[in-house]
């Protein structure tokens, strides 16, 4: 339910009582006290039709601090609907957004409202892992950690908090199995009221800008964990089975973000690592203990082969530059070569030029390769010709443009780039005649 929406209309003039018993009940014989329908307060709702409606008593969570609200059903003999959302309305009571599925949700009937159990197990088992994260980041990172944000949905957790850098691998480790450690020892998470004063004397953790009444609520785990939460939680740690952290990032300055896991979702993210290790195991046909290994014996053989391919390309650059020699014109005096070649990248053509201004001793040299829709263009001139006044950088950038592109460089070495490989021919014919023009 958008949130303007849970503020505006009439919703804050509705006082009526709204009882939660979620935190005991998983399910609630509920009377329906009210009915929005478009802004509207109405009394019934048909098939096919979403509202919001309140109920006398609720065993519904509604979305508070971090955790998402229940979903389930509200349902008789004769009508069924839906709950998608559950929040807060204006005046505290929670508000139920519902599609009807069947028949017609009347007001002042009475109905079974039954959160879904599966997905509440899930959350409440995030929800205390949360908890037991918050004081393994303080542990480890150090008591600077505060919370800056938590989301507790069924299948995941994340967790924002201050901290002045990236958490560490090995930090990141050992946070993981403080929690795990906390999980497997079976320790029971007790639930109890205080006056807020006493609740912070014992040292429960408050978050910061949140506001509490005179009474709060504190979850204790154990000798471990103490905060104030009005959220639901697992009896004992060991129902969260297991923890993984997924992911650690950064979401702003002195702020980083936890993603995990618990339960069947770590089981389930653990065999999908497993699989993925199975199957690179296959491709690079080794088993998962040596994939290491084999990744680096691999990398040694690539770089032996780009050592071998780059002396290789050395020497056929040496031979095509033999074979250009012949290609080479006389234009007002000057040996001109202008000409296209095969080439992988830029080192390879200044390579080639190098090679021909050696063994041609005075030129003016344009080179070009096509690769896929790019054109890389060279040009190098001979210091006496520079003497002259030719140029590499001028004469490049005219021969760029006449291949939709564009370059520059020294009066020695310039070079270019081209986007139109069909205009090569033209542009490389083009010098001819910049050299007759200067």
């Amino acid at each position: 339910v958008d949130s303007m929406q849970v503020q505006g209309g009439v919703l804050g003039d509705i006082k009526i009582e709204s009882e939660f018993v979620g935190y005991d009940q998983l399910h609630a014989q509920s009377t329906v006290a009210v009915i929005v329908k478009d802004g509207q307060l109405v009394n019934e709702v048909k098939e096919g039709e979403e509202a919001q409606i309140i109920l006398d008593v609720t065993p519904f969570y509604a979305e508070s601090g971090g955790q998402i609200a229940d979903q389930g059903w509200i349902e008789n003999e004769t009508t069924k609907a839906f709950v998608k959302d559950v929040q807060k309305a204006p005046n505290g009571q929670h508000l139920h957004h519902i599609i009807v599925e069947k028949g017609t949700l009347k007001k002042g009937e009475t109905y079974t409202a039954q959160i879904d159990e599966a997905k509440r197990a899930s959350i409440i088992k995030n929800h205390t892992a949360t908890h037991l994260l918050h004081q393994a980041l303080k542990d480890v990172l150090g008591p600077h950690v505060n919370q800056a944000g938590s989301l507790v949905a069924p299948d995941r957790l994340r967790f924002d908090f201050s901290h002045f850098g990236q958490v560490k691998p090995e930090e990141l480790e050992r946070i993981e199995a403080i929690v795990n450690e906390k999980i497997w020892r079976s320790i029971p998470v007790e639930i109890f009221y205080k006056p807020l004063a006493e609740a912070k004397a014992m040292g429960a953790m408050a978050l910061f800008g949140e506001k509490y009444g005179d009474i709060v609520r504190v979850v204790q785990v154990g000798d471990y964990s103490l905060e104030l939460c009005g959220g639901c939680h697992v009896p004992n740690t060991s129902a969260i089975g297991l923890f993984k952290i997924v992911s650690e990032s950064g979401i702003g300055a002195g702020t980083r973000r936890i993603e995990a896991v618990t339960g069947e979702a770590a089981y389930r993210f653990m065999n999908e690592q497993i699989t993925l290790l199975q199957e690179v195991a296959q491709k690079l046909k080794t088993n998962p203990k040596e994939i290491v290994n084999r990744i680096d014996a691999l990398m040694n053989e690539i770089r032996q082969l780009q050592r071998e391919n780059e002396s290789l390309a050395a020497r056929l650059g040496n031979m095509e530059a033999a074979n250009l020699v012949n290609k080479v014109k006389e234009v007002n005096g000057i040996p001109v070569l202008a000409s296209k070649v095969n080439a992988n990248d830029m080192n390879h053509l200044r390579t080639m030029v190098d090679e021909l201004k050696q063994k041609l001793g005075s030129a003016i040299i344009v080179l070009a390769a096509v690769q896929g829709e790019k054109v890389n263009l060279i040009a190098g001139i001979t210091n006496d010709l520079i003497e002259k006044g030719y140029h590499a950088g001028k004469l490049i950038k005219e021969v760029a443009v006449r291949c939709g592109g564009g370059g520059g460089g020294r009066a020695d070495m310039a070079q270019a780039g081209g986007k139109d490989p069909s205009k090569v021919g033209e542009a490389l014919q083009y010098v001819e005649q910049w050299i007759k023009s200067v």
